[in-house]
């Protein structure tokens, strides 16, 4: 996705960084749940490079590393607002793996299933129990061991962070115990400081005595890290002002947000200007004539009296945004003067007038069509509408947008729709409803085509990371549908030729359907899937996928309904690559024999196209005795 991004407060938890500038989510295009699955969520690789340009390390990193090297599996221990959860970011960052570091997760309530079956070779994985009560500790503490074995075995890396009430362990347990202690809040606000576009400082003497006294009270690292944002954002606010005015400003904004935005709505009585205080608030970063336009629409939206005033006598656009505390930059964007102003408005405004929240969604459902808006614009207005469309448990707003935006088969749309399903996907609270409701489209035979854009993308791209089977079932789904859902049967073939166990998992699928739906996606599909490069060649460390007793039947089954039930132009080219790469390699050459005998047995039309198109091939003779073979015209090898 091109210039997607959004900034803001959500909850009282998530990624922590540690040090200045603006954090972003990014989503980058940009079956129901199968029981016993482990939830994953996916930690950014982008906020990980991030956060390990800020990260300072606590007492104890360096055993931790050999530890996690050496046993594969690591219990992190320490104080509340430690870094610990940073830490055991970076404790994953720093090994090697074939994808992303992911977040095992448990519904509330619920231990994460720890399945070894869903362990795949290479894994990073967190398990953040910090917030666990008791019995799911006890829970998880049981599974450990055998789940520690599979670690081992795949190669992998856990790094399990304790609840606070974490003992007794068992000695087992206990050996995989290690703790660490905070680093000390100066560095870690320095070295964030020190990271920004230009450094803001360059030694701790240059800040004032309310900087160290509030890191000296030992405060969250966190929360440090906060400052350290709001110290360069307010310096991108008022550049010509020194040290101790950006200071100032960002402890102003760290302990009183809240009640400053709660004061500034409530002395704004027009509503034209509380308009314009929301959507420069919902759009931050917006151009003046954007920004006029939509704060016009939202008049509109909520049925304001129209301004009968002569155009001359109404107040200038500058005036209203002094009004707001907000001013035109020269970069030529509106932003508010004072750091996380933006969500601070958002928030109160979702909480203290839920009757704007209907008006809101209509608004936000025209806007986005405005041909003005640039795709930054449209992504920030979708993404803040999210934010607390998510934060107040209604996905169904959220929801109900695509739909509408499904009638528009334009880019704007699909972006905006990407947009709305990428942020409902991330979200820990309602990610299981938008992958029942994608997986519920993806099987529409008239799914409309922007909105099957959408899915593909999302599809590969967010749910991929997370649940990477589920994504591989929505994409088989919108490739049957070609028409509706281009690039879906690519996006496919990317994952599955990607990872091993979801390539079995694809030929498993092939292998089920093809006898019995006539979809022609599947015929191609099964053509690459089974191409004897990807079946031949050892893959992540590990012996060819022709080795597997289960990859061979399913093989089988698929080859005997192309032989019987398609016409033969639909199988005859794949059979000449097998026949080809069976004369290139007679090891795995015999078993590619084997399936195609095995496969063609009770179909004579079958058997003699299969026998006459392997006559110019060197294996032919090879073939002509497994094919007698499988039709018990000779004994079986």
């Amino acid at each position: 996705m091109s210039g997607a991004s959004f900034t803001g407060v959500q909850s009282d938890g998530g990624p922590v960084h540690t040090g200045s500038g603006t954090q972003h989510n990014h989503f980058n295009f940009h079956e129901p749940r199968t029981p016993g699955a482990p939830p994953l969520r996916p930690l950014a690789v982008d906020h990980l490079a991030w956060l390990h340009r800020r990260f300072v390390d606590p007492t104890g990193m360096g055993k931790a590393r050999e530890r996690l090297e050496g046993q594969g599996t690591l219990l992190l221990d320490a104080a509340p607002g430690s870094g610990r959860s940073a830490t055991a970011r970076m404790l994953l960052h720093g090994r090697k793996g074939p994808r992303p570091p992911r977040q095992l997760l448990g519904d509330e309530g619920i231990a994460p299933d720890l399945a070894n079956e869903h362990l795949s070779d290479g894994d990073r994985l967190l398990l953040d129990l910090t917030e666990a009560e008791q019995p799911k500790w006890e829970l998880v503490h049981d599974r450990l061991p055998s789940f520690h074995q599979s670690v081992r075995e795949r190669g992998a890396h856990l790094v399990v962070l304790l609840p606070r009430q974490a003992h007794p362990l068992s000695n087992e347990v206990a050996a995989w115990l290690h703790t660490i202690v905070r680093p000390e809040g100066m560095r870690v606000l320095l070295r964030a400081l020190r990271c920004a576009d230009s450094p803001i400082v360059g030694s701790p003497d240059e800040l004032p005595s309310t900087v160290h006294t509030y890191v000296a009270g030992d405060p969250p690292l966190r929360d440090i890290a906060r400052l350290a944002r709001l110290l360069d954002e307010a310096r991108h606010a008022e550049p010509a002002k020194g040290v101790e005015r950006w200071c100032a400003v960002a402890l102003q904004s760290l302990h009183q947000l809240a009640t400053t935005v709660k004061g500034a709505v409530d002395k704004l009585d027009a509503g034209p200007d509380r308009a314009l205080l929301l959507t420069a608030a919902m759009i931050p970063g917006s151009r003046p004539h954007v920004l006029h336009a939509a704060g016009e629409e939202l008049l509109r939206a909520v049925r304001h009296p129209a301004d009968e005033r002569p155009l001359l006598e109404r107040e200038w656009l500058s005036q209203r945004l002094t009004a707001i505390d907000a001013a035109v930059r020269p970069d030529g964007s509106v932003s508010f003067n004072k750091p996380d102003y933006a969500p601070a408005v958002r928030a109160h405004v979702w909480t203290h007038m839920p009757a704007l929240r209907q008006p809101m969604r209509a608004w936000v459902e025209r806007t986005v069509r405005f041909p003005s808006l640039s795709s930054d614009e449209r992504d920030a207005l979708v993404a803040g509408y999210a934010e607390q469309s998510l934060r107040t448990g209604d996905p169904g707003d959220l929801l109900s947008l695509v739909r509408r935006w499904s009638r528009w088969d334009e880019p704007w749309a699909v972006q905006a729709m990407i947009q709305a399903l990428g942020h409902g996907l991330s979200d820990a609270g309602t990610g299981r409803t938008f992958r029942q409701q994608i997986y519920d489209w993806a099987k529409e035979e008239d799914i409309p085509p922007g909105r099957a854009r959408a899915l593909v993308v999302v599809s590969a791209e967010v749910i991929a990371v997370s649940h990477p089977r589920q994504a591989l079932v929505r994409l088989h789904h919108l490739a049957r549908r070609t028409g509706r859902a281009p690039k879906a049967d690519q996006r496919l073939l990317e994952l599955v030729t990607a990872d091993r166990q979801l390539h079995r998992h694809m030929l498993h699928r092939l292998a089920r359907d093809l006898p019995q739906h006539p979809w022609q996606a599947d015929v191609t599909l099964f053509r690459a899937c089974a191409a004897p490069p990807h079946l031949i060649a050892p893959r992540e460390d590990r012996p060819p996928l022709l080795d597997r007793h289960d990859v061979r039947t399913a093989l089988t089954t698929a080859w005997r309904a192309l032989c019987t039930r398609r016409a033969e132009a639909e199988w005859l080219p794949q059979a000449e690559e097998w026949l080809s790469a069976a004369d290139a390699d007679r090891r795995y050459g015999d078993v590619l024999l084997d399936v195609l005998a095995w496969a063609a047995r009770h179909s004579p039309g079958a058997v003699a196209r299969l026998y006459v198109l392997s006559l110019p091939h060197p294996c032919s003779g090879r073939l002509r005795r497994r094919l007698d073979a499988a039709q018990g015209l000779r004994p079986a090898r």
